[in-house]
């Protein structure tokens, strides 16, 4: 057996994605030459080279005869058949028994221990990427014939066969997608130093991975040897000179510049981008890769305006190709310039002034603040819509998009123009206690960016048949106004009208809308904690996604499907809510920036999961990868991917990493929903709870909780926590006033939606606090009495433990110190097993409960 090397000390590795991989071409032979590599790097010894080929052929011809044979192993991989060879190293087409899978082996070098040791630098030089436009490397294995990489195994054509295929634009889509691979390796340190044709591949899946790092360098380290592809070689490159990413930027123009001109010629907006990227002098080029990409993405004729490079032909898809008809007359003077008119019914100046007119005359506290930013944001969102429509239809007028590609940007502003008209139908007439959820679904209008993203609109399912196209439009703009109802929490609304969109979706039977439909009614559920929250929705949405390849809905779905199951108030479901998660974590994987959202979200609820079962260090790692993921989203669904920071904060051991997680939180509340919006009040309030000392914690507590109560009069569920929270420690501080005043806050919002547990819970402290200990002492009875399904179970181990302890109190104020004992024992019991509630808030109540047990035993 061979001896396993860890590749990158920790690194997480990507996981596979195709099979294959493409062997070497005459062409390719033919073309390496005179300008073949220049390498000081020994090549495998063609004596262990030829034994292992020996070996296979042996085992073929012994399962040919007798029906099986002894496979040839390099470690655990059972070798199948050479399929490659070069400059680089040989490479296997092979079979890993553990994970089932074909894999790639490379043997990256036979030679001496010099040469060895180069051949594992490229293996953990590939382990420092994880990145879908770079092979990923699984394992590095130390063997008697040298050192092998185990790499994805991957079918398709380097980007010099596709060349000779392909055209000019979709080469250059292509060469961006390679561009991008070396921009990942420029951001982790390192330099390719072998970039060419030859060297990129693109998959039967589309997407293009650079390989052979086998050159790789750290950025801005002496070079100290001339190594290389001469005819890819910058001149810097050549002289032996230090070497920068500007290198790699070399050799990527010189190679699309040959690609491009054995079709014809270069075209004319591209020669002077790759001129500029191939200068002589490397502080001539552009100043990162990034930027060079970025050039290429755009078309100098009309400055700042993307290339569409797909042309695959898509059966049209008809979605919302209505938004661009605007009349023959206006279509002759000026074929796109109607986005204002098509989006005037949403958002014209009419239905500006008329909703402006009504948010100026609602007269609740919160509204000065609410109305100005609802309608600036308005006022964004539709510039963007215009702007991204005359684009689309200017883009598409040149010839430089098609047709297939317009109708899914028509379809994806449809989706907008919906969403947005729903928006404002609500603004038009909201009550002032409603400000609060219209400005969270203003902020989390779906992005109107989207629909220039042309990469990810094709990445997209298959579009419905011509014949479904319609009314599968019409199903979509129903869906994206039904998103909306529900952020401005109109439940009833949106559930209604989801029954119906679900019902319809279903007898369309193009499965994408079915799933979009369903995980929108689940949505629902969820948020209203109705019938069996979402869970059946959920399930069948990841697997309508799942059968179409929907990998960014899948994601979404199993995400909330897990926070589904794994929160209900039976503990057995936190056990089954992570059931199929592999399949899940390997898709989201796969499917890298296009399932952003659902991957953070993914990690949340998979923390939250985990904090119910009492994995409290697991769930804390959870957390910090989905806020890692999160803080790459912007736009819809940023409101509420910031739970991210509340996991973290809840779930962090550290007091100065929960104040940062709680001024992060603070923070990005307030740059989306404003400084008293319920959402970001709520921030701060958590964070307070977070601080260890009660004083602190009380000083903090008590601004935001008066502010949530003056601004918000109808949050009464915030209100009671934080005012039972205020109340709990000015008692245990001796501070009865104070008390008496946070439990009359509590008691102000009776009616307006708080917990009847809480209310009991504040109506006992505040009895307490005004010296009646027998009737505080029933009111805490009656926490312990009540029924568990009240709430949450973790929460609800939480309150009977606050009534515990506050038992506690009344026994020690009527001289019952035995009795006092006996429930300061039981109050720990509860603490323990509400393993949901944040650390500081347990270790408080925790300390006085050790507070109350001294005093005892000094008194008896």
């Amino acid at each position: 057996m061979g001896k396993r090397v860890d590749p990158a000390e920790s690194t997480e590795l990507a996981k596979p994605v195709r099979e294959w991989v493409t062997p070497p071409t005459k062409r390719d032979r033919a073309n390496e030459g005179d300008d073949g590599e220049l390498t000081p790097l020994a090549r495998p010894s063609m004596g262990d080279d030829d034994e292992l080929d020996r070996a296979v052929a042996k085992a073929k011809a012994e399962a040919a005869l007798f029906g099986e044979s002894e496979a040839v192993k390099i470690g655990r991989y059972h070798l199948i058949e050479r399929v490659g060879a070069g400059g680089m190293g040989v490479v296997w087409k092979a079979f890993d028994p553990d994970l089932n899978r074909g894999i790639a082996l490379k043997l990256a070098s036979a030679g001496d221990l010099e040469a060895r040791r180069r051949a594992r630098d490229e293996g953990r030089a590939l382990a420092k990427l994880s990145h879908p436009n770079v092979v990923p490397i699984y394992d590095v294995i130390e063997h008697e014939s040298g050192v092998f990489l185990v790499m994805e195994l991957v079918k398709g054509q380097t980007l010099r066969q596709l060349a000779a295929e392909a055209t000019p634009l979709q080469l250059v889509r292509a060469y961006r997608q390679a561009g991008a691979g070396l921009a990942a390796a420029h951001e982790v340190g390192l330099v390719h130093r072998d970039f060419k044709p030859d060297n990129a591949i693109m998959g039967a899946d589309e997407r293009v991975r650079v390989l052979d790092f086998g050159l790789a360098h750290e950025v801005s380290i002496e070079q100290r040897e001339i190594a290389g592809t001469p005819r890819y070689m910058a001149p810097e490159q050549r002289a032996g000179d230090a070497l920068t990413p500007a290198a790699d930027q070399y050799a990527f123009c010189v190679a699309l510049r040959e690609g491009l001109a054995s079709k014809g010629q270069v075209p004319r907006w591209l020669q002077p981008i790759l001129a500029r990227g191939a200068s002589e002098k490397p502080a001539d080029r552009f100043p990162s890769m990034q930027a060079l990409l970025g050039e290429l993405a755009l078309d100098p004729a009309t400055r700042w305006r993307r290339r569409g490079v797909i042309a695959l032909g898509v059966a049209a898809v008809g979605v919302g190709v209505g938004a661009f008809t605007i009349g023959r007359a206006q279509q002759e003077e000026s074929p796109c310039e109607g986005g204002p008119g098509l989006v005037a019914p949403s958002w014209g100046a009419d239905r500006r002034a008329a909703i402006t007119k009504h948010l100026g005359s609602l007269t609740t506290p919160y509204a000065v603040e609410a109305a100005p930013r609802i309608t600036q944001s308005l006022d964004t969102y539709t510039t963007d819509w215009v702007r991204i429509y005359k684009s689309s239809c200017q883009a598409h007028r040149r010839g430089e998009i098609s047709a297939a590609l317009l109708d899914r940007r028509s379809g994806c502003l449809s989706r907008r123009r919906a969403a947005l008209g729903a928006i404002t139908t609500l603004a038009a007439a909201v009550p002032g206690e409603e400000l609060p959820d219209l400005v969270v679904a203003v902020a989390d209008l779906p992005d109107v960016a989207a629909c220039d993203d042309d990469d990810a609109l094709m990445a997209d399912v298959e579009p419905p048949p011509p014949a479904k196209a319609a009314q599968a439009s019409t199903i979509a703009d129903e869906i994206a106004q039904i998103d909306v109802e529900r952020d401005a929490g109109k439940l009833e609304d949106a559930a209604r009208r989801a029954e119906e969109v679900v019902s319809r979706a279903d007898a369309l039977g193009y499965r994408p809308l079915r799933a979009r439909a369903r995980l929108a009614r689940g949505r629902i559920k969820l948020t209203g904690l109705t019938d069996d929250r979402g869970e059946k929705d959920f399930r069948e949405a990841t697997h309508d996604a799942l059968a179409v390849g929907d990998a960014p809905m899948s994601v979404e779905a199993y995400a909330r499907l897990a926070y589904a199951v794994g929160t209900q108030n039976d503990p057995s479901g936190a056990t089954n809510a992570t059931d199929g998660l592999t399949l899940i974590e390997s898709l989201a994987e796969s499917a890298a920036d296009r399932a952003r959202f659902g991957v953070a979200l993914l990690h949340h609820n998979l923390g939250s999961v985990l904090l119910a079962r009492g994995n409290r260090e697991e769930a804390r790692k959870e957390m910090a990868r989905s806020r890692e993921v999160a803080m790459g989203v912007k736009g819809s669904g940023e409101i509420e991917l910031t739970i991210a920071f509340r996991g973290s904060m809840l779930t962090s051991d550290d007091e100065a990493d929960r104040q940062r997680f709680g001024n992060e939180l603070i923070a990005a509340r307030t740059r989306l929903l404003g400084a008293r919006h319920p959402l970001t009040l709520d921030a701060r309030i958590v964070t307070a709870a977070m601080v260890v000392d009660p004083e602190r914690s009380r000083a903090q507590l008590l601004e935001p909780c008066e502010e949530m109560a003056r601004f918000h009069p109808d949050m009464g569920g915030f209100i009671a926590e934080c005012g039972l929270e205020l109340s709990w420690l000015a008692y245990a501080a001796g501070d009865k006033p104070a008390a008496t005043a946070a439990a009359d806050l509590v008691a102000s919002v009776a009616e307006r939606g708080a917990d009847v547990p809480l209310l009991r819970l504040a109506a006992a402290y505040r009895q307490l606090a005004t010296g009646d200990a027998a009737g505080a002492a029933a009111a805490f009875a009656a926490v312990l009495g009540a029924d568990e399904a009240e709430s949450t179970w973790w929460m609800w181990k939480y309150m009977a433990a606050d009534a515990a302890l506050g038992t506690a109190f009344t026994q020690i104020a009527m001289n019952k110190k035995s009795e006092a004992l006996a429930s300061l024992d039981r109050a720990s019991v509860l603490y323990d097993q509400a393993t949901g509630m944040p650390r500081p808030i347990l270790d408080r109540r925790r300390r006085v409960i050790a507070q109350l047990r001294q005093g005892l035993a000094v008194k008896m």
